[in-house]
């Protein structure tokens, strides 16, 4: 059984200008991601990327079509999906530690709040802002804020991880520190475990990660497989493997002849179907 089935995915929506006029965000969409995969999905801006990954997290419905988590249909948000935006999307009365305690409190009631917040302490850690743990969140830099709620993302230890350039407001160092922090835990990093094993998650499990950017190079260096869509409306133009072994290291793989081709390859394929759409 596939983690995520999508099958004939359409979304359309209400233009606000014209309320008789529907426009079609997505069409056709038909994937699936086993458990444990990295997919990543590229396209222009306004092809649906960000549509597609908030019907896989039940906040929109489709007009036509299904989508499976488990082989259940989606009917709205879950647990076992947790999801970073582009907006920072945190509570402006909590500080950066409560942000992300509050995240773990909804996917694992049982554990006390001294629990929680030494959780939360500890992904703060990871993303580099444990001094900043007692900020609020209108006092941090807009990367800083999305560092937070990619701690608060990491911490709840989701089966899936929903996640929408979530790195695009970050600068170029903390792009890479977070990258890498990202595929240590999908790798299953022990030390980063943070629920026991008695929740049913076994352990050094990969978790599902669809991933949303606009970055060849971040999706190359991330994913299992490239999901590239056309301009709206989105339809899958191709699914690109990466055949890349894991660990990868960034340095010696990206001077290498075969990422240097398929980064070619994609940049061709993203640049003329772009241009196609204007």
């Amino acid at each position: 059984m596939h983690k995520i089935e999508v099958t004939d995915l359409q979304v359309d929506y209400q233009d606000y200008n014209n309320r008789n006029k529907h426009v079609t965000a997505l069409e056709g969409i038909s994937f699936t991601v086993p458990a444990g995969q990295f997919v990543s999905i590229i396209g222009s801006s306004g092809c649906g990327k960000s549509t597609l990954l908030s019907v896989l997290g039940g906040l929109y419905l489709p007009s036509r079509g299904k989508v499976s988590i488990n082989g259940v249909p989606v009917t709205g948000p879950g647990l076992d999906r947790g999801f970073v935006f582009q907006q920072y999307s945190l509570f402006p009365w909590m500080t950066a530690r409560k942000n992300v305690a509050f995240g773990i409190q909804q996917v694992n009631k049982r554990l006390s709040k001294k629990e929680r917040l030494k959780r939360a302490d500890h992904f703060l850690e990871k993303v580099g802002l444990e001094a900043s743990q007692d900020t609020y969140p209108d006092q941090l830099s807009g990367g800083m804020r999305q560092r937070v709620a990619i701690a608060r993302l990491l911490a709840m230890d989701t089966e899936i991880l929903l996640m929408d350039e979530p790195f695009a407001a970050v600068d170029a160092k903390n792009r890479t520190v977070l990258q890498d922090l990202l595929l240590s835990l999908w790798e299953g990093n022990q030390e980063d475990r943070v629920f026991p094993p008695d929740q049913g998650i076994p352990k050094r499990e990969r978790k599902t990660v669809v991933f949303v950017t606009h970055d060849i190079d971040e999706a190359i260096i991330l994913s299992d497989r490239i999901i590239m869509l056309t301009p709206s409306p989105g339809r899958i133009l191709r699914e690109t493997p990466v055949p890349f072994p894991r660990p990868r290291n960034r340095t010696v793989l990206m001077q290498s002849s075969e990422y240097m081709h398929l980064r070619k390859d994609l940049h061709t394929l993203f640049f003329n179907d772009f241009g196609s759409g204007i």
